[in-house]
């Protein structure tokens, strides 16, 4: 019974497998012959058009729609790449395409320039004929049949899939590089990316769902004739041979001077030369003298006593926060330039409050104003004697001595910076340069005028300059409340109060009326209305003047008071440490709570910042006091103007020169910030001895002639 049992199971399971056979065999045709149409249907042609981006621009080219030319040889690279000539390939490989994390803010399709000359003129490199190779050598030697070069397309996109924050006001835009025949004028390729971003061939790939429009067609090639026709390139010219002439003449009389006394032994010639020098110099020699460069390089050197000077620390106050803004700077002009913008706005978020970075130059300068205009005494008494009239004009005098030290400098670098944009937009890849240098070339008046912060941040030249127009205006305002006080104390400090409380409310209801909540994307949103408004701007320049004053006044009581000791300061400094961060009661509270937050936070920070400087000059915090009284900064404070008017300039340069794509990453970050910030002190003492010293002597002057006539 087990053999029958045994032979009838493998019979059934012999007929089973007859079944399933019969069933499968037709299932696995049909399956095998798919295989064969699909594979058929996907023609290299077909790969191509849809994982590239040349090949379909050589697809939808023809002599309708570019020059007859131009679509010939679109033609015959189009050939060149289905047949596998390694010249077309080059052409094919150095043209962008669409790069991954394109969700994350890599908007940086380019290629490379660089194999796209190669495929024109040869991969020239000196490799020898006796090392064995995997590569094929004519991948050196062929070149295309014609000439080809590197063009830049601008494509603005609407894609609900890509992460879009709101920081550096940089809009997305595609950068795509492509490597076409240069019969395709830009005109020529405006039209092929037009037609073929339209048609069924990118949009059947278009998984993000770009919808993209294109900008413009950039070829890189610096046009020399156009650049010297540039009115800011005459204006240049004109102050750097002004300039030069200035110091020369300056060089003379110096050298004049001292071999006029190291001539002569006779007693007659020694009298005659002690007369000369006692003799007042005129005001042309003065005035020539200003400019003199060893004078001005032994007051950027001299060495500083910081024990006789009391507020020797608030230079390393200003150098601090300016290295602090440069920082923030690199962040904020480097997302325009890298590959992982969404990693650099995570960075700069959790680097600090960028909100507060600019409040201690604007407490600092109220302070020393102040300070200046009460250790005058003969001044105040005059203007309390004086008539309106004569106080009234104690204004303008004021502004022409603070234009004098920030306008010839500003000046020069609003032609500087122009003049450098305009080159790195035709010589680098990246769209920043552009758009930057086409606000300084409609909007530079307003920057000459020191009202640019009154207008959108879109709109402004030299966006990182919004602070001088605030200085400017504050110093205005303050001379005039200060002209007041000479006059009516009372009501010079009702007026000041109510400018700050003026400033607070409004700070309160402006972020109530935006739904303000703490983030660095809002700060961005919001730049025109919360960070550089002047009403936002003052709070802090006037307490650095209402600091001063109280300090003056009341020197003898603050120095007996009991909360003005050593452990108080030190949580004053702690409270101004922690407002220094973006949130630091974290996020996620309504709109009316965080803007409030948003108010006392800034309040906080000034009012805390203007307890030190009070604790320093008691000589309280003295580790902080030595440190800030450091002799580096005392040297350092000469050229920190210089320094902030430059600092954006040169991380564009530095970064877009090239036309290389940057990955942002913290410790790459802080190496390139230390040789950052050796390169502009390098670069800003030439500027600030050429273009503010010289400026600062004469306004010098003028005081001293005020002084004498006095």
């Amino acid at each position: 019974y087990v053999n029958i049992y045994i032979r009838v199971e493998m019979w059934k399971t012999l007929l089973i497998l007859i079944i399933l056979k019969s069933l499968l065999q037709p299932l696995a045709a049909n399956i095998s012959n798919s295989d064969k149409v699909l594979k058929n249907s996907l023609t290299l042609q077909n790969i191509l058009n849809y994982n590239s981006i040349l090949f379909p621009l050589t697809t939808v080219s023809n002599a309708n729609l570019v020059h007859e030319k131009c679509a010939t040889q679109m033609q015959q690279l189009r050939r060149g790449i289905l047949n596998g000539e390694l010249w077309a390939l080059k052409v094919l490989d150095s043209s962008g395409s669409k790069p991954p994390a394109f969700m994350l803010g890599d908007n940086l399709w380019l290629g490379s320039s660089e194999l796209c000359e190669a495929a024109h003129t040869g991969l020239h490199l000196p490799v020898s004929r006796f090392v064995e190779h995997k590569m094929n050598l004519s991948l050196l030697t062929e070149k295309s049949p014609y000439a080809v070069g590197y063009r830049v397309a601008y494509l603005e996109h609407n894609s609900a899939y890509q992460v879009d924050v709101v920081f550096a006001q940089v809009q997305p835009v595609i950068h795509l590089g492509l490597c076409v025949p240069l019969e395709c004028s830009s005109e020529d390729l405006v039209r092929l990316l037009s037609v073929y971003l339209k048609s069924e061939l990118f949009h059947s790939n278009d998984l993000h769902g770009l919808k993209p429009r294109v900008l413009r067609v950039k070829e890189l090639g610096f046009k020399t004739f156009a650049y010297y026709d540039l009115l800011h390139f005459k204006l240049l010219a004109i102050f750097v041979v002004y300039t030069l002439l200035m110091s020369s003449c300056a060089y003379c009389l110096r050298y004049r001077q001292q071999g006029s006394n190291s001539g002569g032994t006779s007693v007659a010639s020694r009298n005659q030369r002690n007369q000369q020098t006692n003799e007042a110099p005129t005001k042309l020699v003065e005035f020539i003298l200003c400019y003199d460069l060893q004078l001005n390089c032994s007051t950027i050197f001299a060495w500083s006593d910081t024990s006789s000077n009391t507020f020797a620390f608030l230079n390393g106050g200003r150098v601090v926060s300016a290295l602090i803004a440069t920082f923030f700077h690199t962040f904020i002009l480097l997302n325009a330039i890298v590959s992982n913008p969404v990693q650099v706005f995570m960075y700069a978020s959790n680097i600090g409050n960028m909100d507060v970075a600019m409040d201690v130059f604007f407490l600092i300068s109220g302070f020393l104003q102040v300070f200046t205009f009460l250790q005058n005494r003969n001044r105040v008494d005059n203007i309390r004697k004086s008539s309106i009239i004569q106080s009234v004009l104690e204004v303008p005098r004021t502004l022409i001595h603070r234009y004098l030290r920030l306008a010839p400098l500003y000046y020069f670098m609003i032609c500087v910076s122009h003049l450098t944009l305009h080159y790195l937009d035709n010589t680098t890849v990246f769209h920043t340069a552009g758009v930057l240098a086409e606000k300084c070339e409609q909007n530079w008046w307003q920057n000459v005028f020191f009202i640019h912060n009154f207008f959108h941040y879109k709109h402004i030249c030299l966006i990182w300059t919004w602070y001088l127009s605030c200085e400017m205006q504050f110093a205005a305002i303050l001379t005039t409340l200060l002209v007041i006080y000479a006059k009516k104390p009372k009501f010079a400090k009702m007026s000041l109060l109510l400018l700050l409380t003026s400033s607070v409310a409004y700070q309160t209801l402006v972020a109530l009326q935006l739904n303000f909540q703490i983030s660095l994307e809002t700060t961005f949103t919001h730049f025109t209305q919360l960070y550089m408004h002047p009403l936002v701007r003052i709070f802090p320049y006037l307490s650095g003047a209402l600091t001063c004053w109280l300090y003056v006044e009341y020197k003898s009581e603050l120095l007996s008071h009991k909360l003005l000791n050593n452990f108080f300061s030190h949580l004053i400094l702690l409270l101004f440490a922690i407002c220094t961060q973006a949130a630091p009661l974290g996020r996620g509270y309504s709109v009316r709570v965080e803007s409030f937050i948003f108010a006392l936070q800034r309040c906080c920070y000034t009012w805390s910042g203007c307890w030190t400087i009070l604790a320093l000059a008691n000589n309280h915090l003295s580790w902080y006091r030595r440190l800030l009284s450091l002799q580096v900064f005392q040297k350092a404070i000469h050229m920190s103007y210089a320094l902030s008017l430059l600092n954006s300039l040169l991380i564009v340069c530095v970064f877009s020169v090239g036309s290389k794509v940057v990955f942002v990453e913290p410790i790459r970050m802080i190496l390139l910030f230390i040789g950052l910030v050796v390169v502009l002190y390098l670069l800003c003492f030439p500027l600030t001895l050429l273009f503010e010293m010289p400026y600062r002597n004469i306004s010098n002057l003028l005081n001293k002639r005020k002084v004498e006539k006095g």
